[in-house]
């Protein structure tokens, strides 16, 4: 996970495999919804090469794309909380990977921002900050 986080603020990039159907999803072995059923586990690749490396069975047909980090951490993961699902970190050819809860996804990115102080700009919110903030709120929240 670490090394996820570290790639991709330092890049700016998060990459995804699509499709016609969509993009690549598992389910998680770990966590289940209400029903029983696993829960959906979309999956992001911190570089190409490891993307490419995923590229086998079920998702042979996929694409590579990449989307912005800020685009990523404002709107993707935050939807990911809504629709809860988790994140799938560097998912190999076995569709193996981390599994992780987008809220804390959220925190560790806005840790390394924060850590590296790298030149990043924001589209929604008005700071690391707020997101932070907002993030804690949440992940409170749903402890309750």
């Amino acid at each position: 996970m670490n090394q996820f986080i570290k790639e991709i603020c330092q890049d700016q990039k998060v990459y995804l495999l699509t499709s016609d159907q969509g993009f690549a999803i598992s389910y998680s072995e770990e966590f289940e919804y209400e029903d029983g059923s696993n829960l959906e586990v979309i999956c992001f690749w911190s570089n190409a090469d490891l993307a490419e490396k995923a590229k086998q069975n079920q998702w042979k047909n996929h694409k590579i794309d990449s989307i912005d980090l800020n685009t990523f951490l404002e709107e993707w993961l935050f939807g990911m909380i809504e629709e809860v699902s988790l994140v799938g970190i560097n998912f190999d050819e076995t569709s193996k990977g981390e599994e992780e809860s987008p809220l804390d996804t959220i925190l560790m990115i806005v840790h390394e921002l924060r850590r590296t102080n790298l030149d990043f700009k924001l589209n929604h919110f008005k700071s690391l900050d707020e997101i932070h903030q907002v993030t804690l709120e949440l992940k409170e929240s749903f402890n309750q």
